[in-house]
C-alpha cells in the first residue's frame, strides 16, 4: 500500500468512510492557542497521575500495566483534542 496514490486509498470508499479514514490518520495541527493549551492541560493531568503511580504503588507488572494505560490516556487524549469531531458523534461532556 505504501506505493498507492492518494486517490487508490480512497477507492471502493463512501465520503463518510473518507472522511472517517482522514479524521482518524491525518496530521492534525494546533488551530489555535486554545486547542494547544488543552494538549498541555491533558499532558500536565496525565503527567501528575503518572507520578503519583509512580510514587506511591508498588514496582511490578500491576504498576507497569498502569503506567502502560495512562501513556494510551495520553494519546487517545491527545487525539480527542487534535482531530475534527466524528460526524454524527457525542457532544463534549455527555
Amino acid at each position: 500500500m505504501p506505493d498507492s496514490t492518494p486517490g487508490e486509498v480512497y477507492a471502493g470508499l463512501d465520503e463518510r468512510q473518507s472522511y472517517e479514514l482522514d479524521r482518524r490518520c491525518d496530521y492534525h495541527p494546533p488551530k489555535n492557542l486554545e486547542t494547544a493549551e488543552a494538549h498541555a492541560a491533558w499532558r500536565k493531568t496525565i503527567k501528575g497521575v503518572m507520578a503519583e503511580a509512580m510514587r506511591s504503588l508498588p514496582a511490578g507488572r500491576e504498576t507497569s500495566m498502569v503506567l502502560t494505560a495512562l501513556d494510551d490516556a495520553l494519546m487517545y487524549g491527545n487525539a480527542a483534542i487534535a482531530r475534527p469531531p466524528m460526524s454524527g458523534g457525542r457532544k463534549v461532556g455527555h
